[in-house]
């Protein structure tokens, strides 16, 4: 069993190529020697300085910034744990993150100093200040006047050395808890199916509070690999430092794709990508006339990963190749609308209600083993013995694979809708919605219902400009699924409220469906 930790990777790196570039932020720059001495201060800042012990939380509330990756590698060499915020959360989203962890320090950069210092205050949490400042009690000040004598590896690498939280995307958000062990496990099969290279230079745009974020950087700190990190994904931003620094690889969602097609046809000249060389992507499929239009344009690969990424990493992947064999071949078009195929040291059955295996082509739960999968959730035991059940990690995702062993996400399991005894999936629904012009979104789910047991409802956001009525909506279904699976509710938003990967955040539109609705009935 692997004794390395997290906090060990900067001292690999530094003994293996101490000149070697690792980490570009804005502009400074720093060799995996300097960086490893500069791991070594912050160890010795949170552990002599702040008087942290193992097992002691460190939080973290700022934009993608070097002192993140500070944090996370100096609380590992410590055996202490990290924890970002969410900075698109709002104060109390914050709040409730804080007490489940009950950090012993909470560290802010300037843009967020006024909620920062307000939390701090409420909680009783001491506050360290980073970026922008280097003013007395700083962590700039801190880090400068720490030793940076080598703190000794403790060799645990089934301790915890962070918490992140679930995007909470339809209930209240849970600590998984990620081992070092997890973390390095996560990192070979990234490295397989990003095909890494060792001139490959990495981009990193996501988040640092996310889990996509945090594996988009350790990827290339365990190949001793450079990173650059940059606190924001706009897609200019990223084409000019892609062009400066000679990335090779990155992260991105769909739309930033898009831009990069935008900004080439209306001026080729404008930036100069010939170094990318694949561009990975996650949460949805891309739409195929994006992905033709894309590699049509671009000598980059796409390659899309998913699975479980707060809990376990990326499990699925549909590689480069299988793009563009699928582009090729029309029999194989829909392989796009996949998520993949299993990685390797990865696991992964559909399982029924009683956890027995479903054949191919039929719905499933998707479950899941591998030693990237967390152990369970910070404070929750109980959750954490739900979630793994015989063996297996369930994800509450329900999906189906063909015979060549490719899966389709369909739904979450609670995106399953019960209504006059009929199982309904959202998903199909939603699908079924966006066929009808003028919407731009939509979210369905099932609502209480005292004679259906729960009503179909579809939460519907409307292209700027366009006037869409309840009739067409249902109509939309009615063309295409059976009567049951219309929408008996229908609710018109201005914008669906989203998480900080994008995605729909469903537990809100719940919410916000139930008080609307119930305001209507009282009516």
């Amino acid at each position: 069993m692997s004794r390395t930790t997290i906090g060990d990777l900067p001292r690999i790196n530094a003994l293996r190529t101490p000149g070697g570039e690792a980490y570009v932020d804005g502009d400074r720059r720093f060799t995996w020697s300097e960086y490893d001495e500069r791991v070594n201060r912050a160890g010795h800042l949170f552990r002599d300085t702040l008087g942290l012990k193992a097992g002691d939380r460190i939080a973290m509330l700022a934009d993608n910034c070097l002192e993140y990756l500070d944090v996370a590698f100096a609380a590992s060499r410590i055996k202490a744990i990290t924890t970002g915020l969410n900075v698109r959360h709002k104060a109390g989203e914050m709040r409730r993150q804080l007490v489940d962890a009950a950090p012993s320090v909470l560290l802010v950069d300037a843009a967020h100093a006024d909620a920062g210092r307000a939390l701090a205050d409420e909680l009783g949490i001491p506050l360290l200040r980073v970026g922008g400042e280097s003013g007395a009690g700083s962590y700039a000040e801190l880090l400068a006047a720490a030793p940076s004598t080598p703190i000794e590896p403790h060799e645990d690498a089934e301790a915890v050395y962070t918490l992140c939280y679930t995007s909470g995307t339809t209930g209240e958000a849970k600590g998984a808890m990620v081992s070092s062990r997890n973390e390095l496990a996560y990192q070979a099969s990234m490295a397989w199916v990003a095909q890494s290279t060792p001139s490959d230079r990495h981009l990193v745009t996501l988040p640092l509070f996310h889990r996509g974020g945090q594996f988009a950087t350790m990827h290339p700190a365990r190949l001793g690999l450079p990173t650059v990190l940059l606190p924001t994904s706009d897609p200019e931003l990223m084409m000019a430092t892609i062009q400066r620094e000679r990335v090779s690889v990155t992260m991105a969602v769909p739309t930033v794709l898009k831009v990069f097609c935008e900004v080439y046809e209306t001026d080729p000249d404008k930036y100069d990508l010939s170094s990318l060389r694949m561009i990975l992507y996650g949460s949805n499929p891309i739409p195929e006339d994006l992905l033709r239009r894309c590699l049509r344009l671009f000598d980059f690969d796409v390659c899309q990963i998913g699975g479980m990424g707060t809990e376990g990493g990326v499990s699925l992947a549909l590689t480069g190749e299988e793009h563009r064999e699928a582009l090729r071949e029309p029999g194989l078009q829909s392989r796009l609308r996949s998520c993949g195929r299993i990685q390797p040291l990865a696991e992964m059955r559909l399982v029924d209600d009683v956890d027995e295996d479903v054949p191919a082509g039929e719905l499933g739960e998707m479950v899941f083993r591998s030693d990237a999968f967390v152990s369970g959730y910070w404070g929750r035991p109980e959750a954490g013995r739900k979630a793994w059940r015989g063996g297996w990690f369930h994800s509450g995702d329900i999906g189906r694979m063909d015979e060549d062993g490719y899966v389709y996400y369909v739904d979450r399991k609670v995106g399953r809708i019960k209504t006059g005894g009929e199982t309904v999936y959202a998903r199909e629904i939603e699908a079924a919605i966006m066929k009808c012009p003028g919407v731009a979104e939509t979210c369905v789910l099932g609502l209480p219902d005292d004679h259906w047991g729960e009503a179909v409802c579809a939460v519907v956001q409307v292209e700027e400009g366009s006037e869409v009525t309840e009739d067409e909506v249902r109509s939309a279904v009615r063309a295409g699924l059976a009567g049951f699976k219309v929408p008996k509710r229908v609710l018109f938003v201005d914008a669906l409220p989203r998480t900080a990967l994008g995605k729909i955040a469903y537990g809100v539109v719940r919410e916000e469906a139930e008080r609307r609705f119930s305001e209507v009935t009282e009516r």
